[in-house]
């Protein structure tokens, strides 16, 4: 540490006691000063400031010597009655988190230098992005989890009732959802032939209207996921787009189609099995550089976990993706394929049972939603719709949602957009 990174820290925290309407204005942690005193210091100052307590150099004092911590309490009175105050705290809370990079910085470095784990570079180039995340305390009293919760309440009530969360694209799915909820993994399963990745694709397009997002396929090519969305986007069949038998007149439609695909915000990672290290690597740089909301992945199973068995590794996949989503404070939409048990049963819906290694993506999904169409196993039943049941919802009600299929275009929609409408 240097005199000149110790000044910083005086100076903002004797701000912080003289000036005690500073102390929430500045995003700085204890774990952000070189000198750990000093740390300790900002949180016996925030402390006091939550309880409403005055927090003057006397008052931080009078706190450390109840606490028993005299030498903490005499530093924090030295630092009133010397350190320099500012009129600009946020520039030097600022300096002092730029300083805690560069220490955490060369210590990454320093490991990585050291390190023989083949996986280190992943985890190195992981937290260096991570600390140019935006920073947050985890710690909260019940004081400042209530502001918290009446700002949110606050956004909810701006919002018409309605949890504020990416949209799904879908109204009654949303209406049913709240949309997608950042920091929430939902996956979303069902059989072969079902249309999961359609809705994947057509979820991510919905996200992207609104916003950048991001897709991995570890499924289908990049080539082929574009033609699908241009094939949505210009409303001609994907059977088409696949022998590009267009005459002249149609040729219009399918580069509009793409044009629009080509405004979309949307970053995709085209890598057959990638590992969970290499997709939570992209994301964080997505999130850094393009400022993605939402990650959509295709599909849980294909990604490479750790484990020697086969549910040892689905299970670390999905804690994985789940920690991902809370740490990047975006929903993380995975597709998850579902056993084919489901083929043999009287009623062939899937449920949340019916996933494939389930006890994990269970535990750790705050949503899960299943794709049925009875179409597919009935000839004589409408093959224009299809089910989005809701297995699991953390922030709501389960049950399902009646959809249109638009078999040609492998896109859901809603039957009221459609002219129809469910039971």
């Amino acid at each position: 540490m240097t005199d000149t990174t110790l000044e910083f820290e005086r100076t903002l925290l004797a701000t912080m006691m003289l000036r005690p309407a500073d102390c929430w204005r500045v995003d700085v942690q204890p774990e952000h000063f070189a000198s750990e005193q000093h740390g300790e210091v900002l949180r016996g100052i925030r402390i006091l400031a939550s309880d409403s307590q005055p927090c003057d150099p006397v008052s931080v004092l009078d706190y450390f010597q109840r606490q028993g911590k005299k030498a903490l309490g005499n530093l924090a009175l030295n630092i009133g009655s010397e350190a320099l105050t500012t009129a600009v705290p946020e520039a030097y809370g600022h300096r002092v988190v730029a300083a805690w990079r560069q220490r955490k910085a060369r210590e990454i470095g320093n490991d990585l230098v050291q390190s023989k784990d083949p996986t280190a570079v992943d985890s190195a180039i992981a937290n260096l992005m991570a600390l140019h995340a935006t920073e947050q305390s985890h710690e909260f009293s019940a004081k400042e989890a209530s502001r918290i919760a009446v700002n949110q309440l606050d956004e909810i009530h701006k919002a018409g009732g309605k949890l504020p969360g990416i949209t799904t694209g879908l109204k009654d799915l949303d209406d049913k959802l709240g949309g997608f909820h950042a920091g929430d993994l939902i996956v979303v399963g069902g059989r072969a032939a079902m249309g999961k990745t359609s809705s994947l694709i057509g979820f991510a397009r919905a996200a992207a209207r609104t916003g950048p997002a991001g897709m991995v396929s570890g499924e289908q090519p990049v080539e082929q996921i574009s033609m699908r969305i241009a094939s949505a986007e210009s409303r001609m069949s994907a059977k088409r787009f696949r022998t590009a038998d267009f005459d002249e007149g149609e040729w219009t439609r399918v580069f509009d189609g793409f044009s629009h695909m080509a405004s979309l915000p949307l970053w995709i990672l085209d890598r057959s099995a990638p590992s969970l290290g290499e997709v939570a690597r992209v994301a964080r740089r997505w999130v850094h550089q393009h400022g993605i909301k939402a990650l959509y992945v295709d599909y849980l199973q294909r990604i490479e976990g750790e484990g020697e068995r086969k549910f040892e590794k689905v299970g670390f996949v999905a804690r994985g993706l789940k920690n991902l989503a809370r740490d990047l404070n975006i929903p993380v939409v995975v597709l998850a394929q579902v056993s084919r048990a489901v083929e043999g049963r009287a009623d062939q819906r899937p449920r949340m049972g019916d996933l494939s290694d389930s006890s994990e993506i269970e535990k750790e999904a705050d949503q899960v939603l299943m794709l049925y169409r009875e179409g597919y196993y009935n000839h004589n039943a409408d093959q224009g719709t299809a089910q989005i049941i809701v297995e699991k919802n953390r922030h709501g009600p389960t049950g399902y949602v009646d959809v249109a299929w638009l078999g040609e275009t492998m896109t859901f929609a809603d039957l009221a957009a459609c002219g129809r409408y469910g039971t």
